[in-house]
């Protein structure tokens, strides 16, 4: 009888582990669980698009500058708030002919600024 007892004791104990385990890893892989960053990046930088993607991951609304220079002329200053865990896609609609140019994007938040850089051919 006490065997018994034991053995089911044991197999409650390690169940009940690894469910806590589980719970925390799951919060630690979590991509805004503790932490506070955001991401800019071109969401096909292998072709002509200059479409971008603006990540908050900052765990509230935050409003970002975005500013786009071609060559050394700005062409696009904008803004824009991202909710809290959201993404928006950019596309900018620049007319010119911008064979042979570099195009830099700066996207600024606060005192934080990222900058990414495509040259079209």
């Amino acid at each position: 009888m006490s065997s018994k007892i034991i053995i089911i004791a044991t197999i409650v104990l390690l169940v009940v582990s690894f469910a806590t385990l589980f719970a925390i890893e799951a919060k630690n892989h979590s991509l805004d669980y503790k932490k506070s960053w955001s991401v800019v990046y071109f969401e096909n930088p292998r072709d002509e698009s200059l479409d971008f993607v603006i990540e908050n991951h900052e765990g509230t609304e935050i409003e970002y500058n975005y500013k786009i220079i071609v060559g050394d002329e700005k062409v696009i200053d904008n803004k824009m708030k991202i909710d809290a865990g959201a993404k928006q896609k950019i596309s900018p609609a620049l007319g010119k002919n911008l064979n042979g140019k570099r195009v830099a994007i700066i996207v600024s938040r606060k005192d934080t600024e990222y900058k990414i850089y495509k040259d079209l051919k």
